[in-house]
C-alpha cells in the first residue's frame, strides 16, 4: 500500500509508526531543543539537528519507514538532509504567504524535465494536526509527475487539487521530493511539532553538517553508520563495498 501510494499520489501516509512511547520521548527532547534555541513563541527550523539528543539518531534506521525507503530508492542511501520543526500559533494577522515548493534545491533548477526523484523525506508529526488551521501539511496528490506549478491567478495559496494532511500523532508521512506540497499556517491554539529526515542516494553530497563525532559513530550498529553518511572512501560512494554499505545484504 506504501509503495503503490508512493507512486500513484508522491505520498504515503503510516498512522501509528512512532509508539507512544517513542512520541513521548521525542516531544520531550524536542521540547528541550526548543527552549534552548528559540525564544517563547517563535517558531524554530533546526537543520542538523541529530546530534541534539539520542533519540533523534534513533529515527535514522526506524523500522515503520525504513524498509518503504529501501524498496523505493535502494539500498545505496544515506540521510543528507533532516529538519526539526516548532510552529507555535501565529500572532500576527498578516495573510498566508505561498509556501508551495518542491524538495531538492538547485536539483529543481539544474536537472532537465522530467527530474528523477533522487530522494524521498519521513515527516514524523509528533502533536496533532487534524485540523486545517493546525499548521497542516498541504499536498497535491500526483504532482510529483509535474516540473512545474502555476500560482492561482485570484491570489490564493491553495491551487486547484490541493489536500490538507490531516493525522494523528505519531504519524509518518513519506514523500517524494518532487511532490508539489506547502506548510499552512497554524491559527489554532496548540504548537506543532514535527521531524523531518530526507534519503537520498549515498554519490549525492550532504545538505546538512551533522556534527556527530567519529568516537560516537564508531559506536553505532553498521546500518545507522551507513545511513548517516560514513563511507571507507570517495569511490566507495559510487562503487561500495560490504563494508561501506550493510544495507546490501541487510535487503536481499
Amino acid at each position: 500500500m506504501v509503495q503503490a501510494d508512493l507512486e500513484r499520489l508522491g505520498f504515503a501516509v503510516i498512522p501509528g509508526a512512532l509508539s507512544t512511547a517513542e512520541n513521548t520521548r521525542l516531544l520531550a527532547a524536542v521540547d528541550r531543543v526548543y527552549g534552548a534555541r528559540a525564544e517563547p513563541g517563535e517558531p524554530l527550523h533546526e537543520l542538523g539537528f541529530l546530534r541534539l539528543d539520542e533519540s533523534f539518531v534513533e529515527l535514522v534506521a526506524h523500522r515503520a519507514t525504513l524498509p518503504s525507503v529501501l524498496r523505493a530508492l535502494g539500498w545505496n542511501v544515506y540521510l543528507y538532509h533532516c529538519h526539526l520543526d516548532v510552529h507555535p500559533p501565529v500572532r500576527d494577522g498578516q495573510p498566508e504567504p505561498w509556501r508551495w515548493h518542491q524538495d531538492g534545491g538547485r536539483q529543481s533548477l539544474e536537472l532537465e524535465s522530467p527530474r528523477p526523484r533522487l530522494s524521498l523525506k519521513v515527516a514524523y508529526f509528533l502533536t496533532d494536526v487534524t485540523r486545517p488551521d493546525q499548521g497542516c501539511l498541504w499536498v497535491l496528490p500526483g504532482s510529483h509527475a509535474r516540473d512545474v506549478l502555476d500560482r492561482p491567478t485570484d491570489g490564493s495559496v491553495r491551487p486547484p487539487g490541493a489536500e490538507p494532511l490531516l493525522v494523528e500523532a505519531g504519524t509518518a508521512v513519506i514523500f517524494d521530493r518532487r511532490l508539489w506540497h506547502a506548510r499552512g499556517d497554524n491559527r489554532s491554539k496548540r504548537t506543532r511539532k514535527a521531524l523531518f529526515y530526507a534519503y537520498t542516494y549515498r554519490w549525492v553530497r550532504e545538505r546538512d553538517e551533522l556534527g556527530l563525532d567519529d568516537a560516537y559513530l564508531a559506536g553505532l550498529d553498521p546500518i545507522t553508520r551507513q545511513l548517516l553518511g560514513a563511507g571507507s572512501s570517495a569511490i566507495g560512494y559510487w562503487i561500495p563495498t560490504e563494508e561501506d554499505v550493510p544495507l546490501r545484504a541487510a535487503v536481499r
